[in-house]
């Protein structure tokens, strides 16, 4: 299969895997059990319809259309802004559920702060939010050798 297919594969896995997540988000293995997930399901969790996905699909959407320019983290933080603050790239116009640390982050790239200085130091902002949004990145730079890597 063509690296392109795989790519657009990999993209559309994540955001519908986060689409049947998002009805559930924060509910037990137990309860999740009681009641598996075998469709796309709404009004849960977030209260949104059927294949809502949430901001790490979005954000990660936005990882995606600014690489396609090169590796721009001005460019990046950008879209970020425009996220929170226009609800770029989100499935119904809105933006919720949003971390702490996220929602803190953009705000520092909005007031001028440089994105790689945008976030915080602090222990407890230690959330999985930019793994969730780093599979555009392994794809861009699948081929990369070691030291644009290291770059």
């Amino acid at each position: 299969m063509p690296r392109r297919e795989r790519s657009f594969g990999g993209l559309w896995g994540a955001v519908v895997g986060d689409a049947l997540g998002v009805p559930i988000e924060f509910k037990s293995w137990a309860a999740i059990a009681q009641v598996p997930v075998t469709e796309m399901r709404g009004y849960g969790t977030h209260q949104q319809p059927p294949g809502t996905w949430s901001d790490d699909s979005s954000l990660l959407l936005c990882t995606a259309e600014s690489l396609l320019n090169g590796f721009d983290l001005q460019d990046l933080g950008r879209r970020f802004v425009r996220w929170l603050d226009e609800r770029y790239w989100t499935p119904w116009g809105q933006v919720f559920d949003v971390g702490i640390t996220t929602r803190e982050a953009i705000r520092r790239i909005a007031q001028g702060g440089a994105p790689e200085q945008a976030g915080s130091s602090s222990e407890q902002s230690n959330g999985n939010g930019s793994l969730m949004r780093i599979l555009p990145v392994a794809l861009r730079y699948a081929d990369a050798p070691v030291p644009e890597l290291a770059e």
